[in-house]
């Protein structure tokens, strides 16, 4: 078992099987290359993770699997990444994407444009671009009653 600490958790034992390799990093952060997802709460099947770095403890990301809120949102990985991922099966692959919150939780974002993209059993990652212009940077992620629900609107 090993051990970092981090302000946000304090000190985080993980194993080495439960981290995720970025080779690439994340954008702005490409020498962290190695990270643990960890739950929000223990609630089974709850959205929300830390996306936590084992190199650098200060360095942390709010993602969410947005599958629970945008219930039709798809990624089309090309031929690169999927070799680059060593993806074998569709059912072996976990999207997140990061999630702003500034101010009140009910304005937080996230970015459908650029998925993370996880190969679960390899243990690899990457984020991605899509192309669906209908995707944005900063999604909405709670909308009002009276607002229709659906991906790319804009407010």
């Amino acid at each position: 078992m090993k051990v970092i600490h981090s302000p946000r958790f304090g000190q985080l034992h993980y194993e080495e099987e439960q981290v995720i390799t970025f080779p690439q990093g994340l954008p702005g952060f490409e020498t962290f290359t190695r990270y643990v997802l960890l739950p929000l709460d223990e609630q089974d099947e709850q959205p929300f993770y830390f996306l936590q770095s084992v190199e650098e403890g200060d360095l942390s990301f709010l993602v969410l699997n947005p599958l629970r809120f945008f219930p039709d949102y798809e990624v089309e990985l090309s031929d690169a990444v999927v070799d680059k991922l060593q993806i074998e099966k569709p059912e072996d692959v976990s999207l997140f994407t990061t999630v702003t919150v500034r101010g009140a939780l009910e304005e937080a974002t996230t970015n459908l444009k650029a998925p993370l993209v996880i190969n679960v059993p390899k243990r690899l990652g990457k984020q991605v671009v899509v192309e669906n212009k209908d995707y944005l940077i900063k999604q909405p992620l709670f909308v009002s009653h009276n607002e229709q629900v659906s991906v790319g609107q804009k407010g």
